[in-house]
């Protein structure tokens, strides 16, 4: 076996159930369904509690902040303990989380709390569900990419990634049935949801596939890589920031759309705060079945195919930048599906794209999945806030974005999935 295969392949997909990684996914699909509802509830929200854009833009920033540090170390801490127990804990703690926050919400929302003790609260549960649930993702990544082997990143990367877009889409109908019962109902759904996912790992993802999570402790104890290769035109260094650049703005300018969609469909289309609400649920639903589809039907027919992979990275890389300024113009509704879904499309061939070269040495896939996810969660959260500013001037976010993809545009179009890696040449020996 050699030093960058990882585990036999008999441990992986031969003995794995399919099922098992579909579970993983389910478990998961409670981060997709939290970025949807509370995207979906912003306007309600505003209107029920008093709340302003900006303060619920910083107190989302606030709740992911805590990803930059803590998805990378519960990464490693997997690495060293298996995937199953932090994963559990990473569930149950991001529940509670949302639960403390409706609750606060809700009795904002009734009067019943002043407006500084809510914030308080709220600050607090943020915290609670940043610490807790920067361990959902990246956790569940490094065991999708241990149940399908070395030869299955790209799909199983596509599988995790569906139970996200699964969650984006059963996050809105949960938001556009719970919006009947009142303004805060959807996030008390959303902390049911998680403690849910928590049981579903506990019940359902045990024996051998919790066995697989385990499979990091002998990839780690192994012996050390071959050094890295080179590629043409690029130093070492920048081939190994590039991906997370690459993920961070991306997700710094989906984020950032996230955020605005309902502010700016009520300044473009004249609309009130609760449409607004539902043309967003609607939008985003619209676009995670996109997503959906490029997750289970395009990524896996990508595996084994560089080339194709390469044409793939760098149409979504295009389509980032053209996606924000078809939302920016907003001459209709259709043109906010149309935004929502060319973005999530891209995405959703980004980030498997760039998991799967991540995570090709087993060694530590853990706390390298933790790194790429505080890129994500770290530009999530900056597009969050900027988006805040929206009220200011519709310029500021939108031109700041497009700017930002267009730097991810020429950092990735050839440093990632260029030409293929040849080995550095070395120095011959001197007479």
């Amino acid at each position: 076996m050699s030093a960058v295969s990882g585990p036999p392949l008999s441990s992986h997909p031969a003995a794995i159930p399919r099922r098992a990684l579909w579970l993983l996914a389910a478990a998961v699909a409670v981060i997709g369904a939290g970025q949807a509802i509370q995207v979906s509830v912003i306007p309600a929200l505003i209107a029920a509690t008093g709340l302003d854009a900006g303060t619920l833009g910083l107190l989302v920033a606030l709740g992911v902040a805590p990803f930059l540090v803590g998805a990378p170390l519960w990464g490693r801490v997997s690495d060293r303990l298996g995937r199953r127990p932090v994963l559990m804990i990473g569930l149950a703690g991001a529940s509670a989380g949302h639960a403390v926050f409706a609750a606060a919400a809700d009795l904002l929302a009734r009067s019943m709390i002043d407006h500084d003790t809510a914030i308080a609260v709220m600050v607090v549960s943020r915290l609670m569900f940043g610490l807790a649930g920067s361990a959902i993702y990246p956790v569940g990544q490094a065991w999708a990419a241990d149940l399908a082997g070395p030869d299955r990143r790209l799909a199983a990367a596509g599988a995790l990634a569906a139970g996200l877009s699964a969650g984006r889409l059963g996050g809105p109908a949960l938001a556009l049935g719970l919006l009947l019962v009142g303004p805060v109902a959807p996030l008390w759904g959303l902390a049911g949801i998680g403690a849910a996912a928590a049981v579903t790992v506990a019940v359902g993802l045990g024996g051998a596939a919790a066995a697989a999570g385990q499979a990091s402790h002998a990839a780690n104890a192994g012996p050390t890589p071959p050094s890295p290769v080179r590629v043409r035109g690029f130093t070492a260094r920048r081939i190994r920031l590039a991906p997370f650049v690459v993920a961070g703005i991306g997700s710094f300018a989906m984020g950032l759309m996230q955020f605005i969609f309902g502010l700016h469909a009520m300044a473009r289309l004249d609309m009130a705060a609760d449409t607004a609400s539902r043309l967003v649920a609607i939008t985003m639903a619209v676009a995670a079945v996109a997503m959906l589809v490029v997750q289970t039907r395009l990524l896996p027919r990508l595996s084994g195919r560089p080339a194709a992979t390469a044409t793939a990275w760098r149409v979504a890389l295009v389509l980032m930048p053209a996606s924000i300024a078809i939302g920016w113009w907003g001459a209709g509704w259709w043109a906010f599906l149309a935004s929502a879904v060319l973005t999530g499309s891209a995405m959703a061939v980004i980030v498997a794209a760039l998991f799967a070269k991540i995570t090709a040495d087993p060694r530590n896939r853990g706390a390298r999945a933790g790194l790429l996810n505080s890129a994500q969660t770290g530009g999530y959260a900056l597009g969050s806030a900027i988006g805040g500013l929206y009220p200011a001037g519709e310029m500021l976010p939108f031109g700041v974005a497009l700017l930002a993809l267009v730097v991810a545009m020429f950092t990735g179009w050839r440093g990632l999935f260029g030409r293929p890696p040849v080995p550095a040449t070395p120095h011959p020996a001197a007479p």
